[in-house]
């Protein structure tokens, strides 16, 4: 397996992360359920982050080619 492979799959994984936690954050109730919210929307940012990293990562190696 090449490397664009792995981050291809784990850039997929991570996307399907963020779009479970954007439904479920979505679902919450904004005051009663708040502290939930907070603690979910850091995860979904951390995890839009280690998209970032991958794709930065991908463009990388097309450039090295």
């Amino acid at each position: 397996m090449q490397p664009e492979d792995i981050l291809w799959r784990v850039i997929d994984r991570l996307q399907e992360s963020k779009e479970i936690l954007d439904e479920i954050i979505g679902g919450l109730h904004p005051v009663k359920e708040k502290e939930i919210m907070d603690a979910l929307i850091e995860v979904e940012r951390l995890t839009q982050t280690q998209i970032q990293i991958c794709r930065r990562v991908q463009r990388r190696l097309e450039r090295g080619r």
